[in-house]
């Protein structure tokens, strides 16, 4: 089943087609039929909400209609008269009766709120059960008093004999929830009354304080949620013209009518389902049958596909379509697995030819992929074959040392050949000889570009470092040289004119000059003992304190001619130690001399030794550059030189080398620290044991 269903397959297509067919042919019909029946529900529903919304109005309109009636029965009744008459001359007593009067009408007439205003010149009380200006100030019908709101009627209280105005009666009651529920009971839909700000004011709902409707001008619809059930509102004002801002809102329930629709939706949806699964199972059938043949040829082509190119193609008689469908690919099938063996062949054939190869071979597109890399490629770069093909050609012969926009410039054009340094996968550097070609097969807009690398890294390490060699050597004995020769020119010349101290003055550099040889020969010679084997020490009881006296003067001449002062802080009682005397002398020489060298004119060096329980510390400071934290595993290496292309130049790079050879062979270490405030510190450390006598290293 999955394979039948699998994306972009005739099979799905077919089937897709017939569901979308039936769901438009239901869909058309049921649709439109659920569209008109609910907005005809809809229409009836408002209009009822309409129709209960008149009804309120006109049962409050009845209820002010009803409080003026009380009210000017009231002010028509003799007794209200002669009591508000008497109210000037009688006093308290006049009052008492006219309130007690009040206050029975009030319980007669089912009336909350009544008020007696004296509009007389006398000076008298106002009775009633709340507070009202005296005269009413405000139009009256539905009033807020306070933040209650109510139905509030007024009539004047004439004497009918002299026609005299005596005050004003006003009756009322409340519109509170009890009345809105009765009103809601008699019109058959909840009611909520709003003040100006929207807010409930009474409700026959129970509706949160914080619902706000908002009203505007005019009548507006409303959707309400209260209490898990669903309403459809009209609010409306009150008073039409009054400024008391009042609204009433008239809620219908449809919790019923919502439910109507999830179910006609829900038939709605479940008759589709259902044809829409039968019709797609009725097409799933026939689309099986028909298809039957097309799933075989393709099954073969996936066989095939996947590399089993001797997979069976089967053969049908109908329909005509499929039957020459299937021919073709069996025609096909054969002449495809000749073709393939023939260029499996050749290809055997060349593949050998360029793996038996020792330089390496890479191809690359033109986008700069790796296409093909040989046995002899994976030797020389690192690469294996699997990683390499696929990656950048950049990458995998990454320039050493120089930028990859550079690369480029780097390969030799078609037939050229060039030598390029890039960088081992194991992070060495190689230097390769590159001879490029271009290749485009015919009938192929692919060009690509092969190269064959050959590893000349020795030769060019030899040349480079003979090369190196004979130039610093040169440089090291013709400096010494020229001193002394020019010193020897100024005595052989002038020595009757000199004095004592003028000799002395011209042999100093000269002295100088042979010591650099001197050390200079003697690191050559300890450099060629290390290379051959035949380095050695002869340990023996040393004293340090004594061999330090002796390698101080070989060094001082030195420090004097650049004016340097050395700083000393060594311990006055120094242990003895196995260790081979001449050898020490010359590292510590070796060390103070390179301070000397990289510190600037007229600077402190300084020596320190340390004693620890079991090591010996011997550490000369400098004010020089330092050693950056990259060079310091390389600066013990021959012929490594800090700063090469940056001010003057001292030496071949063989002194800490051999220095750090000594330190070896002794069984002690060597390094190179930050001096803090600038420079640099090498020290040694040498264990106290010491080495057994008479060891060869």
């Amino acid at each position: 089943m999955r394979r039948h269903f699998r994306l972009h397959s005739l099979t799905l297509y077919l089937v897709l087609g017939f569901l979308v067919l039936v769901l438009l042919t239901t869909l058309s019909a049921g649709l439109p039929a659920y569209w008109v029946v609910q907005q005809e529900l809809q229409v009836q529903t408002w209009d009822n909400v309409a129709n209960a919304q008149g009804a309120t109005l006109a049962l409050l309109q009845a209820e002010e209609a009803r409080l003026a009636d009380l009210a000017a029965l009231l002010a028509a009744r003799p007794t209200l008269q002669r009591l508000a008459g008497e109210m000037g001359g009688a006093g308290a007593t006049a009052s008492d009766e006219l309130a007690a009067y009040l206050a029975d009408f009030a319980a007669q007439s089912d009336l909350a709120l009544w008020w007696f205003c004296d509009l007389t010149s006398r000076p008298g009380p106002q009775f009633g059960s709340a507070v009202l200006a005296c005269p009413p100030t405000q139009p009256l019908g539905i009033v807020l008093l306070g933040d209650r709101p109510a139905i509030v009627a007024s009539q004047p209280v004439v004497n009918e004999l002299t026609a005299d105005p005596l005050g004003v009666v006003l009756v009322g009651r409340w519109l509170d929830d009890a009345y809105l529920a009765g009103l809601a009971a008699a019109v058959g839909a909840a009611q909520i009354l709003l003040g100006p700000d929207g807010a409930p004011l009474a409700s026959s709902l129970p509706v949160s304080p914080a619902v706000v409707l908002r009203p505007a001008g005019g009548v507006q619809r409303e959707v309400l949620a209260v209490g898990g059930s669903r309403y459809y509102a009209m609010v409306a004002p009150l008073n039409d013209g009054a400024d008391a801002g009042l609204f009433v809102a008239v809620a219908w329930l449809v919790d019923g009518l919502l439910r109507a629709q999830a179910q006609a939706r829900l038939i709605l949806l479940l008759s589709t389902g259902l044809v829409a699964s039968l019709g797609g199972l009725l097409a799933l059938a026939y689309v099986r049958q028909l298809v039957a043949p097309l799933r075989k040829l393709t099954g073969v082509a996936d066989r095939i596909a996947q590399g089993d190119l001797m997979a069976p193609i089967p053969l049908f008689s109908a329909p005509a379509e499929v039957s020459t469908l299937a021919t073709a690919l069996q025609q096909s099938q054969a002449s495809m697995l000749r073709a393939i063996a023939e260029l499996a062949q050749a290809r055997d054939w060349l593949d050998s030819l360029i793996q038996s190869i020792v330089e390496g071979v890479v191809t690359f597109d033109t986008a700069g992929r790796v296409t093909f890399f040989s046995q002899g490629a994976e030797t020389l770069t690192g690469w294996p074959a699997a990683a390499a093909v696929g990656q950048p050609i950049s990458a995998v012969l990454a320039p050493a040392g120089e930028a990859e926009a550079d690369f480029w410039q780097q390969l030799p054009r078609p037939g050229g050949k060039q030598q390029i340094r890039v960088r081992h996968r194991q992070g060495q550097t190689v230097v390769l000889a590159v001879t490029g070609a271009r290749l485009a097969p015919p009938r192929e807009q692919q060009v690509q570009v092969a190269l064959v690398l050959r590893d000349v890294t020795q030769e060019v390490a030899l040349r480079d470092l003979r090369a190196y060699f004979l130039a610093n050597i040169s440089h090291e004995f013709r400096t010494p040289l020229s001193t002394l020769i020019a010193s020897m020119e100024l005595l052989l010349d002038e020595q009757e004119q000199f004095s004592l101290a003028e000799v002395r003055e011209l042999l100093q550099p000269s002295y100088l000059s042979l010591m650099s040889l001197q050390a200079l020969i003697d690191n050559l010679l300890e450099s060629s003992r290390i290379e051959a084997g035949y380095f050695a020490i002869r340990p023996r009881p040393v004293d340090l304190g004594q061999m330090l006296a002796a390698a101080l003067p070989l060094v001082r001449p030195l420090l004097a001619r650049r004016r340097q002062t050395l700083a000393l802080a060594v311990p006055p009682v120094l242990p003895a130690i196995y260790a081979d005397p001449a050898r020490l002398t010359q590292v510590v020489v070796n060390l103070l001399t390179n301070a000397s060298k990289y510190s600037d004119i007229g600077q402190a060096i300084g020596l320190q030794v340390a004693q620890s329980a079991t090591t010996l510390r011997v550490a000369v400071a400098d004010r020089g550059p330092g050693v950056p934290p990259a060079e310091r595993a390389n600066v013990f290496r021959r012929f490594v030189r800090l700063n090469e292309a940056e001010g003057e130049q001292y030496g071949m790079g063989l002194g800490l080398y051999v220095a750090k050879t000594i330190v070896t062979a002794h069984g002690g270490q060597m390094g190179v620290d930050d001096r803090p405030g600038g420079g640099a510190i090498f020290w040694f450390e040498l264990p106290l044991e010491g080495v057994p006598p008479e060891e060869d290293v």
